[in-house]
């Protein structure tokens, strides 16, 4: 048997055992209640300047340019607000398109003696500069900074990669990064089941980024030279909502779970978490009604719906819990001045309405509104009239301005609004409720409020380029034409770098040609006064049934073509950067092309694939190539 003093020495070994046993169980508890009830205060707002670090890491890419931009102080507030000015020099005639109303045999005559008096200004297709024009040295060319895309094109292009339609390399590598910097955040030390409010905490550190990036007046958008309706930032909204919608839904199941095995869940709904479920709500909402089917079927069903529940969400989640105030006066402060800004932007007018048959279009002219506005911006446009519908009025919309700001013929802001849907389709009716105006045919005076301009091409100045390709797909041609027109109005200025211009439109029908035949004719010859060589290619891809049909085309004006088929954007890029080196630039330095691009997705794609297969000798050729989309759809 065993001695009393062994007895006693195992009792003590065993009572040693068990108190060290129990002190490192008591450890890793108070480990584990330590890392589950992790202080989100300082975790969060170091995540939160990382992604900071990342926002500011793309607005310093963007600030050369924007510092080349803004050392005119005249761009200070070039394309912010809407504004009529006094005109300096000689008034052109306004340029208007024909249509097909009750006067259309009026109209249609002097459109056809227009074109016919153009044919005789021009001698051969090249529309070559005159040699005293063309060696002159521009007044106050502005200064060129090419894009980072330019500067590394073999980069760019392998980051350009579609992986899949609208989604390119650089686009998937962000979302990945993206997505493992929240399941980092969200799940690192800690357990979801028993502690599930870190998903919380997490969706409400990214509210800032969801509704920053869903104003109209964007300010990351703004630093960064792109517009709020920008792919490259409208992504960026969608997909950290979607991430943020995913995060509160499993926030909510994990508590609701936890709740059914501690006596139920009606026993734990306090007020905070009634005002969380009020949240849930309105979250689900937000992502069920902005699903791409009811966006395009039902938008005015998505607007109001997004409207109110985003603000709704914002109330319930500071009543839901603490932590969020700081991200939600952060929301305010930002949404607060969008709100400011377009209340200041917005304009009622009286508008004059023409309906143009040949291509379906309502043409919106307003003559009191001149200035304010930079080539390639839009303008959301509500029509205030009981012709529109009982709510007709309340329906906003955006649409690519058409016209130059301060252009010598005093047309003012012009847009083309083609019908594709109801309210298009009663505008186009509207519109034929016309009256007779001397000056311009068959017109409607009616009232709207114009809100904007939104948009544009940011930091880039298209007139620093030496060349510019604009490709354009149907009603696209109101990018098109308000980027030429500027450049053409620039360069009789002398205020323009760019030397070389190519126009290409692409359309079903032939019959829509006409209608523009006149702007493009006051469009070249305007040109012939500058250094500007300007051509203008159209594309029709409908197979005409009678040769009767293009008689009438069988005589342009010299400098635009009609072609049947689609156009060969390859070949016609590549042409315009060799007429381009071969204009010598301004003081012999070229300053590259830029090729802009609006219309369908498909088509933007396409020309983004020419641009970055053109061989690098060419591109060199002309220091560097440049892509602007204004694509529709978003």
């Amino acid at each position: 048997m065993p001695s009393a003093t062994a007895t006693a020495s195992l009792k003590a070994s065993a009572s040693v055992a068990k108190a060290a046993a129990s002190a490192t169980a008591t450890k890793a508890t108070t480990a584990a209640a330590t890392t589950s009830t992790l202080d989100p205060i300082p975790f969060f707002r170091e995540i939160d300047i990382i992604l900071i670090g990342v926002a500011g890491f793309f607005i310093l890419l963007a600030l050369p340019r924007a510092i080349a931009r803004f050392i005119r102080l005249s761009e200070w507030f070039a394309g912010c607000f809407f504004r009529s000015v006094t005109l300096k020099g000689p008034l052109r005639p306004r340029r208007a398109l024909s249509n097909g109303s009750a006067h259309k045999e009026k109209t249609l005559d002097a459109d056809v003696a227009d074109v016919r008096r153009s044919i005789s200004v021009y001698s051969n297709v090249d529309l070559p500069m005159s040699e005293e024009v063309g060696s002159a040295r521009p007044k106050n060319p502005p200064m060129y900074i090419p894009a980072w895309t330019s500067i590394f094109p073999t980069f760019n292009n392998i980051l350009e990669m579609k992986i899949r339609p609208g989604y390119s390399l650089w686009k998937v590598l962000l979302m990945i990064g993206y997505l493992v910097a929240m399941m980092y955040a969200a799940l690192i030390d800690v357990n979801l089941f028993t502690e599930p409010a870190r998903l919380g905490y997490t969706a409400v550190s990214q509210l800032p980024v969801i509704y920053i990036m869903a104003t109209k007046n964007n300010v990351f958008g703004t630093l960064i030279g792109q517009g709020y309706e920008k792919v490259s930032l409208n992504w960026v909204h969608r997909y950290v909502g979607r991430l943020v919608v995913l995060a509160v839904n499993l926030h909510a199941l994990s508590y609701f779970a936890k709740w059914a095995n501690e006596g139920g869940v009606s026993s734990h709904l306090e007020t905070n978490h009634r005002w969380g479920c009020v949240a849930l709500g309105c979250m689900d909402i937000l992502f069920l009604f902005s699903l791409s089917g009811v966006r395009q079927m039902y938008y005015q069903l998505f607007f109001v719906t997004h409207s109110i529940a985003a603000v709704v969400l914002l109330v319930a989640v500071c009543y839901h819990e603490e932590f969020a105030i700081p991200y939600v006066a952060i929301v305010a402060g930002f949404y607060g001045l969008d709100r400011l800004l377009r209340l200041v932007q917005t304009r009622i007018v009286t508008a004059e309405l023409r309906p143009i048959p040949e291509l379906g279009i309502t043409r919106v002219d307003v003559p009191s509104v001149n200035a304010g506005w930079r080539a390639g911006q839009h303008v959301r446009l509500r029509v205030l009239s009981t012709g529109m519908g009982v709510l007709g009025w309340t329906e906003s919309h955006p649409f690519t301005i058409a016209s130059v700001s301060k252009h010598p013929s005093e047309e003012g802001l012009v847009l083309m609004v083609k019908k594709a849907g109801d309210w298009t389709s009663k505008l186009y009716d509207v519109a034929q409720r016309t009256e007779y105006s001397e000056a311009g045919g068959p017109t409607r005076n009616i009232k709207v409020m114009l809100n904007g301009p939104y948009g544009g091409p940011g930091h880039a100045i298209v007139t620093s380029f030496s060349g510019a390709m604009l490709v354009a797909g149907g009603s696209g041609i109101t990018y098109a034409l308000s980027t030429v027109q500027e450049l053409v109005t620039k360069g009789v200025e002398s205020a323009s770098r760019t030397r070389v211009v190519e126009l290409v439109w692409c359309i079903t029908d032939p019959a829509a040609l006409f209608p523009f035949l006149p702007i493009f004719s006051s469009m070249l010859e305007e040109a012939q006064g500058s250094y500007v060589s300007l051509r203008v290619s159209v594309h029709y891809t409908r197979a005409m049934t009678s040769d009767d049909v293009m008689k009438a085309y069988e005589r342009l004006p010299v400098g635009v073509t009609l072609s049947p088929g689609r156009p060969r954007l390859q070949k016609t890029l590549e042409g315009l950067v060799e007429r381009t080196a071969a204009s010598g630039g301004v003081e012999g330095r070229l300053t590259g092309v830029v090729v802009g691009v609006c219309g369908p997705v498909a088509l933007g794609e396409q020309v983004g694939r020419v641009v970055r297969q053109l061989d690098r000798g060419r591109r060199s050729a002309v220091n560097g190539v440049e892509l602007h989309e204004e694509i529709f759809g978003w």
